[in-house]
C-alpha cells in the first residue's frame, strides 16, 4: 500500500491539467547536450567531440523516466561548417513507452565583424516510439482509499503498438566573445505521432537561450602547446522553453574555477499557475569537473519544491564529454563561444 501511494499522489497531481499534452524528454545539463538543445551549437568546439548524457527522472517511483543520449560532432575550418549525429532513446516506466531518435545535422558559422560571430544549423531525425497499452491503468481501476490497482479496466487495445516519422529542426546562434543568445524550434513540420492511425501532430518546441560570461583574473599557467592561463569565471544564462501548452524557464549560475565547475538553477515560472498550481519545478545543483584537457565530467540533481517534494526523488543526470583531433589553430581575431560548460 505504501509503495502505491507515491505513484497515485503523482497521478491526481498529473490529473489536475485539464489537457494533458506530451513534450520532449529534457537535460538540466542542457549545454553538457549541445545538439539535442540547437543544431547551431553543432561543431561549435571547432574539434572533434562525442558526449553521453543520463537521466533518471523520479527514481523514488515504481516506474521512473529514464533518458540517455549520445552524439558525437565535427568541425571543418576549411568548410566552417560542422557536422554531427545524435541518438536518444527516453523510456517511460508508467506505460511501457519507448522513444527513439537518430538525427543528422549540419551547421555552418559565419564571421559577421571580428566581435561577432553567427552559426546556423538543421537537423534531420528519424523517431521511433512503443507503446505497450497493456500496461495502461485507467481512473477506474485505482481505489482512491488505498491507491490499489483493482481489476482490469475493461478497454480492448492490442498488444503494443508503433509507429515511425521524420521530425525537421533548425537552429540559430549569435555570440561574442562574453554573450550570447541562440533560438532552436524542432519538429517543424509537426509529424503525425498517432498510434491508432489517427492524428495526433507532434507540437513544435520552441527554445530562446541566452546568456553572460563575466572574467575573473587569471589562475596559474597550464601546462600546454599554447601556454593558456587556468580561466576563472562566472555565467550567468537562461533558457526558455516551449511546446503546446508547455511553458518553461531556466534560470541560474555556473562557476568556473578550471578545472572545477560548481553550479545552480531555478526551472519554474513563478508567475504562472496551472489550475491555482504554482509552477515552480526544481532548484538544481551541478558539479563538473575536468578530468585533463580533453575530457570532462558533470553530475546534477533535481531537488523539487513543486507538490511532487518527498515524493519523486528528484532526478540525476549524468554528463561525459570528449573532444579529440587536431585543435583549429585560433588567431587574436577568433571569438570563443562562451556558454556553459554544462
Amino acid at each position: 500500500m505504501k509503495k502505491s501511494l507515491p505513484l497515485l499522489a503523482v497521478l491526481v497531481l498529473l490529473c489536475l491539467c485539464k489537457n494533458l499534452q506530451a513534450q520532449d524528454p529534457q537535460f538540466s545539463q542542457f549545454y553538457a547536450s549541445p545538439l539535442y538543445l540547437n543544431p547551431a551549437l553543432t561543431g561549435s568546439t571547432d574539434r572533434a567531440r562525442v558526449g553521453v548524457n543520463y537521466r533518471n527522472q523520479w527514481p523514488s517511483l515504481t516506474h521512473s523516466f529514464t533518458t540517455i543520449s549520445a552524439y558525437l560532432d565535427y568541425f571543418s575550418k576549411a568548410a566552417e561548417s560542422g557536422i554531427g549525429v545524435i541518438i536518444t532513446e527516453h523510456k517511460e516506466g508508467f506505460l511501457d513507452f519507448k522513444s527513439s531518435e537518430v538525427g543528422l545535422l549540419y551547421s555552418y558559422k559565419l564571421r559577421i565583424s571580428d566581435a561577432l560571430i553567427m552559426r546556423t544549423g538543421m537537423q534531420m531525425s528519424y523517431f521511433n516510439k512503443n507503446l505497450n497499452f497493456e500496461e495502461l491503468v485507467f481512473g477506474n481501476q485505482i481505489d482512491i482509499d488505498n491507491g490499489q490497482v483493482i481489476g482490469p479496466s475493461g478497454e480492448v487495445f492490442d498488444r503494443g503498438a508503433r509507429v515511425d516519422f521524420l521530425s525537421a529542426s533548425a537552429g540559430t546562434l549569435l555570440y561574442s566573445s562574453d554573450t550570447w543568445i541562440g533560438f532552436s524550434i524542432h519538429h517543424i513540420n509537426r509529424p503525425n505521432q498517432s498510434f491508432l492511425d489517427q492524428e495526433s501532430r507532434l507540437d513544435r518546441k520552441y527554445s530562446l537561450h541566452a546568456g553572460y560570461k563575466l572574467m575573473f583574473s587569471k589562475g596559474r599557467r597550464l601546462r600546454t602547446v599554447s601556454y593558456q592561463f587556468q580561466e576563472r569565471s562566472a555565467t550567468f544564462a537562461v533558457n526558455y522553453k516551449s511546446q503546446g501548452g508547455f511553458r518553461q524557464l531556466d534560470a541560474g549560475v555556473q562557476l568556473y574555477f578550471q578545472p572545477l565547475v560548481i553550479g545552480a538553477w531555478y526551472r519554474g515560472i513563478p508567475i504562472q499557475n496551472v489550475n491555482k498550481v504554482a509552477k515552480n519545478e526544481s532548484i538544481i545543483a551541478l558539479f563538473g569537473l575536468e578530468l585533463n584537457q580533453d575530457l570532462s565530467f558533470g553530475y546534477s540533481y533535481d531537488f523539487t519544491v513543486s507538490q511532487l517534494a518527498g515524493v519523486t526523488g528528484g532526478a540525476h543526470e549524468f554528463s561525459l564529454t570528449l573532444s579529440f583531433g587536431k585543435i583549429v589553430k585560433r588567431t587574436r581575431r577568433d571569438t570563443i563561444l562562451p556558454c556553459f560548460k554544462y
